[in-house]
């Protein structure tokens, strides 16, 4: 008869309907994805959960680690209060599992008082919160890919989930113009500073804890960004200590294994020496680096703070350095140049030999101030037998003295000394031991 049920048809063959896609839009900060993944390794900060949320129609992803289910609804608070901070909008629904740490009273209750709807898929389908799943897939095939890639330890996971968060909401997405970043703050995001997750790093140390002999980086492996700043992420070799540094050189070739028991020396180091600090949780990117500048994020400058001051050593080196005696220096390492890595003939056992300067040391007395009347005798001539340079000024009197041209220099110095007299500029007075003369430049 129609309208009749034939139960034992019903019971031997019901099978679960097909779930389309929903063919609904939503506008921007409408619908917020939630779900947590986990449990993993713990991490070094002691998380082994994450928390994701999906803005549904710009795609813009969060995620960050939670050491247990208990932090969900403080972690949701805040990411939603950021969120329309943002974007001056306000969320209106939340969609769930409906798993205990989303509908715990307190959150109820913040529910209410916001005005946002709570929405909790039926139980044991998943699919009607596809989005939040199929973002718990992909952000952990990334995060495999890159421990991986690296070699590095599973504890490292949510280093390398912030930074996976950081790449996805600057990069295309299908169906959009825009990144998700852009699609929600409506700023064209900078990635000329992203860096191969790994990557083995020599990160610059601050002035202040340089020493004059001692290495001027730190070495480690680029783990992530800074959140709201301008700096790289970094793992110290042989510890668990992260640090962040802005001025860093990475060497961005086939990864090796993060070892944390692999002790830094001199041949771990590049050839090169490469142009800040403090521990954070897990998680440094989360929803929080939208809010950064968009000029030249976490891009990596060759100038530093310390190259706003002047080098102390570089100018001593050249206001007191001979330009005669750089030029021989030159000179010498052209023809003595040792390749990085290659032996000379007498370090025989691999290890580069030093290498010594030829150069003699000069005379201590001149020839024409040993011999005053061979000097007086070659006239013209003496300019040219003592190397002087007439095209520059003499530094002092005595070099002047010993020049072909010291009868011009003579002429200038006495006529430099009547117009002194003449103007009452120059007197003589009598030396006095207690104070030190100052020195000035004969021209």
């Amino acid at each position: 008869m129609p309208g009749t049920v034939c139960v034992p048809c019903v019971d031997g063959k019901m099978a679960r309907s097909p779930h389309h896609r929903s063919t609904t839009t939503t506008t921007k900060c409408e619908l917020v994805h939630t779900d947590v993944d986990g449990p993993l390794t713990a991490s070094p900060g002691g998380s082994v959960y994450f928390v994701t949320l999906i803005e549904a129609a710009t795609g813009f992803i969060t995620a960050p680690p939670i050491k247990s289910k208990g932090k969900v609804p403080d972690v949701l608070k805040a990411r939603i209060k950021q969120l329309e901070t943002l974007t001056w909008l306000k969320v209106k629904r939340v969609r769930h599992d409906g798993a205990k740490e989303y509908v715990s009273r307190d959150l109820q209750a913040w529910y209410e008082d916001k005005g946002i709807i709570s929405e909790k898929t039926a139980p044991y389908s998943s699919q009607q919160n596809g989005k939040a799943e199929r973002a718990n897939r992909y952000i952990m095939e990334r995060v495999r890919a890159a421990l991986l890639d690296a070699g590095a330890e599973e504890e490292l996971w949510a280093e390398a989930l912030s930074s996976a968060i950081h790449v996805l909401n600057r990069s295309p997405k299908a169906g959009q113009d825009v990144t998700p970043l852009e699609a929600l703050t409506g700023r064209r995001p900078d990635v000329k500073g992203f860096r191969v997750w790994g990557s083995r790093a020599w990160a610059l140390k601050p002035k202040q804890q340089q020493r004059k002999l001692e290495l001027r980086t730190d070495v480690g492996r680029f783990v992530g960004y800074t959140v709201g700043g301008k700096a790289y992420r970094i793992l110290a070799e042989g510890s668990n200590k992260v640090f962040e540094r802005r001025d860093v050189l990475m060497e961005e070739t086939s990864s090796k294994a993060i070892k944390k028991n692999s002790a830094p020396g001199p041949a771990s180091r590049p050839f090169l020496t490469v142009q800040t600090n403090g521990d954070k949780e897990d998680g440094a990117i989360d929803m929080l680096d939208a809010e950064a500048p968009s000029g030249d994020e976490y891009a990596s400058q060759q100038s530093s703070e310390s190259a706003d001051e002047p080098d102390e050593e570089a100018g001593f080196d050249a206001e007191d350095g001979d330009e005669s005696d750089s030029g021989e220096d030159a000179a010498a390492h052209d023809g003595h140049e040792v390749m990085p890595g290659s032996t000379t003939e007498s370090g025989g056992d691999g290890v580069q030999a030093l290498r010594r300067s030829t150069r003699k040391p000069a005379p201590k007395v001149t020839w024409w101030e040993s011999n005053p009347k061979a000097y007086v005798a070659a006239g013209p001539f003496a300019g040219a037998q003592s190397a002087w340079d007439l095209s520059k000024p003499p530094t002092n009197a005595k070099e002047a003295r010993a020049r072909s041209d010291w009868p011009m220099w003579k002429a200038a110095e006495k006529e430099e000394y009547l117009a002194h007299k003449k103007l009452g500029t120059w007197s003589k007075t009598k030396s006095n031991s207690n104070r030190k003369a100052a020195t000035n430049r004969y021209v």
